[in-house]
């Protein structure tokens, strides 16, 4: 089942990411995800109401009401209800999945999609969800100029945008897989983050180091017990009461409660603030694709900072935020905020330039007695000078600091700076911070580091244990924090691993001797083999010549297309043989990285073990032996049937020859690139000798190969020893 759920999870992303880029054209991607995200809503908010409609109509004994079909004089008369229930109200002629229909007609289509949304705001104005959807739709311009410069254009995209958001596979709401919604959302999301860099990354954080942050603030400190062998047991929260999030951006970090809860455990709500327009909207779209009801939450808009919207709501039991790096504010120049209940108690203010903690302050005052809050920093706080270190006596004084996290470089999207975590807590019981080392906690994905389920582990368990461990985590007592002035940063605590390499002198001398001992003897083994040869004669009358292509089978591969529909991550699927699959130095391909369907490999040409494939372009004419089966695309040509008159090491190392690469050469078209054909490799002229003499011919060279390639192997060994050598030496005798 977790398997089929991952190969849809894989179609569904790349079929969304097509439908970007295959829409996109004149629009900038950053600019184009408003579309494509805020289509994805209005059909999920249409299939959300559908169904909720449906399921009480039937519930009620109606087994055949169908809301869809329903006149728009007849279901505007529920149209209050529905609103207090839901928070919006759609007409049925106004409904995503009507609209698509007609779409393809619709002359207007870009005023038919305005007036729907005006519609769908309008609904909610006068009642307790009017926040929660005013303004949703504004980034969605429908006559924008990005569209085209013409009505018919602005058209002809919308169509298509609708169209291809009509024909998305996201499952039926009332078959439980609606996430599919939320799902989508949360990949074009992450995809439009990577690709804009830092015009798009500050909105989003990437899903990981979500999680590592809303499970800090589960660790249950407050429930600790003792099992039967006396070890100490720290569970995590099943559920809270209100999560908050002063800086919330696209919502991403709150939603990851409802991920890892349950939303319904989640008690009181989900409360975030955000300055910047177009993402306040994103975040309220966010929350209504993973199925929030308006009562469960509360986006504001504004600066958190000079005009916090939650006073009434606070205290948050979980707090978790990436605010903005270093960010400008007002500081002392807002005469209020010294005097604020937020900022007052540290005594000073966080420097105009650098808000980082003012948002530190403000989550603290908004903490409740048994919260924690999982904060994402720039590392210059933990030790920058000034007003920010007397900030950092003030929570270090009183005990407010339960950890820091370094995290690896590279995490986030639109900037490669190492960053740390602060933890927050108001009912420590111990005068100690925990400091973690995690920077070498990642893998590398694409252009990105990124946190595994592995690394996030050792980090969660690490601090709910406060455990010590060489060169990643140590629990400080206050009074060495004191006396390193204040200062938080990581490396001061824990030592940096020493990864060079201790060279034991008398090891390495012997290791240079028996390297080259062993290159020697490769050598003479080579003499002995090239003194050998002269004396070899071969029975040539007997040998024939003849064209390949009588004695073997020559065909092109084919590639089914367009191929991304093809290829799937079943591991049931047909290996599918691309030039990457073939290692440097080897003259078989013992597996492929991709597979494609089975409907894919009935387009394809099908090869087996002790098939030969050579490049037609790229890497051209290099044989490869076969070790597995699967299909080739058209950049190759497959050698088969060859078995009755041909040995294949001998076929092999007749193939990489002089008198068969020059055929081929010159029989290839030269262009930019050199292209080999079927009918070239056909035509080639081929000596065939006894098989006893291709047996011997093969064995000969098979051991002249490997006796190279050792040597090759041997000459990098000895250049490595002798390096080591070197540093040995140098160190010895520089170290006065």
């Amino acid at each position: 089942m977790s398997n089929q759920k991952e190969r849809e999870r894989a179609q569904l992303h790349k079929t969304i990411w097509q439908i970007a880029n295959d829409l996109r054209g004149s629009v900038d991607g950053w600019d184009f995800k408003q579309y494509v995200l805020g289509m994805l809503f209005y059909r999920f908010i249409s299939e959300n109401l559908v169904t909720y409609l449906n399921k009480n109509e039937k519930a009620s004994g109606y087994k055949e009401f169908n809301y869809e079909n329903l006149s728009d004089e007849v279901a505007e008369s529920a149209s209050k209800q529905v609103v207090d229930e839901k928070g919006f109200f759609i007409l049925p002629s106004e409904l995503f999945s009507n609209v698509a229909k007609k779409a393809k007609n619709d002359e207007d289509l870009n005023i038919t999609l305005e007036n729907i949304f005006k519609n769908i705001e309008k609904s909610a104005q006068g009642t307790e969800s009017e926040d929660n959807l005013k303004g949703l739709f504004d980034d969605i311009d429908v006559n924008s100029n990005k569209l085209g410069r013409t009505v018919i254009e602005k058209n002809d995209k919308l169509r298509k945008l609708i169209t291809a958001v009509d024909k998305l596979r996201l499952g039926k709401y009332e078959d439980n897989t609606i996430d599919a919604f939320g799902d989508a959302y949360e990949f074009l999301m992450t995809m439009y983050a990577a690709n804009a860099g830092k015009s798009g990354g500050e909105f989003f954080t990437p899903q990981e180091v979500s999680e590592l942050l809303t499970k800090l603030t589960l660790i249950d400190f407050g429930n600790e017990t003792v099992d039967k062998n006396g070890n100490k047991v720290i569970p995590d929260k099943e559920k809270v009461e209100k999560v908050y999030d002063p800086a919330c951006g696209s919502g991403s970090l709150l939603l990851k409660f409802a991920k890892i809860l349950g939303k319904d455990n989640v008690k009181l709500g989900f409360f975030g603030q955000e300055i910047n327009l177009t993402t306040y909207n994103l975040a309220r779209i966010n929350m209504f694709l993973h199925d929030i009801n308006f009562e469960k939450f509360d986006i504001a808009y504004g600066d958190t900072l000079k005009n916090p919207v939650h006073w009434d709501d606070k205290p948050f039991e979980a707090i978790v935020s990436n605010p903005p790096y270093s960010t400008n504010w007002d500081g002392k120049d807002n005469p209020l905020f010294i005097n604020d209940e937020r900022f007052a108690p540290a005594g000073v203010l966080a420097p105009k330039s650098k808000a980082d903690y003012a948002f530190v302050m403000h989550i603290l005052n908004w903490l409740s007695s048994n919260g924690t809050a999982a904060i994402v920093e720039f590392p210059g706080i933990l030790y920058r000078g000034g007003t920010e270190q007397k900030i950092r006596k003030y929570l270090i004084d009183n005990n407010f600091i339960d950890s820091i996290i370094q995290l690896p470089s590279d995490l986030f999207f639109g900037n490669t700076i190492s960053t740390a975590i602060m933890i927050l807590r108001k009912n420590k019981s111990e005068n100690k911070i925990h400091f973690i080392d995690a920077s070498d906690e990642f893998v590398r994905l694409g252009t990105k580091n990124k946190l595994t389920k592995e690394n996030i582990s050792r980090i969660l368990e690490s601090v709910r244990y406060k455990t010590d461990e060489d060169h990643f985590s140590r629990y400080v007592v206050i009074n060495e924090i004191v006396e390193r002035d204040y200062n938080l940063s990581v490396n001061t605590y824990i030592e940096t691993e020493n990864h060079n390499e201790e060279i034991d002198n008398v090891l390495l001398n012997l290791e240079i001797k028996n390297i080259v001992k062993k290159i020697d003897s490769l050598r003479k083994s080579i003499d002995e083999i090239v003194a050998n040869l002269t004396l070899l004669s071969f029975d040539t009358e007997n040998t024939r010549f003849v064209k390949f292509g009588d004695v073997a089978t020559i065909i092109r591969g084919a590639s089914p297309r367009p191929i991304k529909d093809y290829v799937t991550v079943d591991e049931n699927g047909v290996n599918w043989i691309k030039i990457g699959d073939a290692k440097p130095g080897t003259k078989y391909i013992t597996e492929s990285k991709e597979k494609i369907t089975l409907d894919g490999a009935t387009k394809s040409r099908y090869v087996k073990p002790g098939d030969f494939i050579l490049s037609n372009s790229m890497s051209f004419g290099r044989p490869y032996i076969l070790q597995i089966d699967g299909c080739i695309h058209d950049g190759w040509l497959a050698i088969t049937d060859y078995e009755t008159e041909l040995n294949s090491d001998f076929l092999y190392h007749l193939l990489s020859s002089n008198l068969i690469q020059q055929q081929m050469s010159s029989g290839a078209n030269i262009g930019t690139v050199k292209n080999l054909n079927a009918n070239i490799v056909k035509n080639l002229i081929i000596p065939i000798p006894s098989i006893e003499i291709q047996i011997k011919i093969a064995s000969i060279l098979d051991a002249f190969e490997i006796l190279v390639n050792d040597i090759k192997e041997g000459l990098p060994a000895e250049i490595e020893a002798r390096r080591k050598q070197y540093e040995y030496y140098r160190n010895k005798l520089l170290k006065f």
